[in-house]
């Protein structure tokens, strides 16, 4: 972490961003913590992510100048096909993303096995899902690509009441206003908006909108031996070491 290169790991010595950051690095050393390491240079490959675990109790060290902490069970995984892919930097030094996460990069980093969820899937995938669930439920007779019909929408398709359906998907709670003031701005009375998102953000959405819970779509296709071998075949192997 460059904060000035400044000689200190007291919190006290840096003010604004720095301040907070320092803070983080300091509770990640104490209470251990999974790592995406998300710098630039640190693979070789832009879709591949290091990553790894901070051990409670580490000591901070030096590289370069830079505050560091050491990170043990280093592994570069693809992110550009599972969950890590969620996980991209938002523009600053070091920040938490526990709730994109929601424990799978910990145990992907210790190597456990995390239930079977939505939240294991790559947010691409999960707009696979919802273009499989609509037509599995037969909320839609044909779907097509939403970005090639209208700007910024991910699914557009032809109900059984000659409406058209317009769909968002999102893994993202912060998202959701956003997704959902696109489809606000399409709206017309011969077109149904639809948008898949957790079941946290159920109460960010505007009325206008049906909401469907993204953790519900995973469980009505996994119920379902086509949805379950499709699934199965998203969660395969997606996050195997390089």
């Amino acid at each position: 972490m460059d904060w000035g290169r400044k000689d200190s790991e007291d919190p006290a010595a840096y003010t604004g961003r720095a301040k907070t950051d320092v803070l983080l690095f300091h509770r990640m050393r104490q209470q251990g913590a999974a790592v995406v390491a998300a710098y630039k240079g640190a693979t070789d490959n832009r879709s591949h992510r290091l990553i790894g675990w901070v051990e409670p109790g580490s000591d901070f060290v030096r590289v370069s100048g830079l505050l560091c902490l050491p990170l043990v069970k280093a592994v570069i995984v693809d992110s550009s096909t599972s969950f890590v892919g969620n996980l991209a930097p938002r523009s600053c030094t070091v920040q938490p993303c526990t709730n994109r996460a929601r424990g799978r990069l910990a145990a992907l980093v210790r190597g456990t096995v995390a239930p079977r969820t939505v939240w294991s899937l790559h947010h691409l995938d999960v707009e696979w899902l919802v273009t499989n669930y609509l037509t599995h439920t037969r909320m839609c007779e044909s779907v097509w690509s939403g970005g090639r019909s209208y700007e910024d929408i991910d699914h557009a398709g032809y109900a059984p009441d000659g409406r058209e359906l317009l769909a968002q998907t999102t893994v993202s709670i912060a998202m959701v206003p956003t997704k959902a003031e696109r489809l606000v701005e399409l709206a017309r009375a011969d077109r149904r908006l639809c948008l898949f998102g957790p079941s946290d953000a159920r109460p960010h959405r505007p009325l206008a909108i049906d909401y469907f819970e993204i953790e519900e779509v995973f469980a009505t296709l996994d119920a379902n031996p086509a949805g379950h071998w499709l699934i199965t075949r998203m969660l395969s192997g997606k996050t195997a070491p390089r």
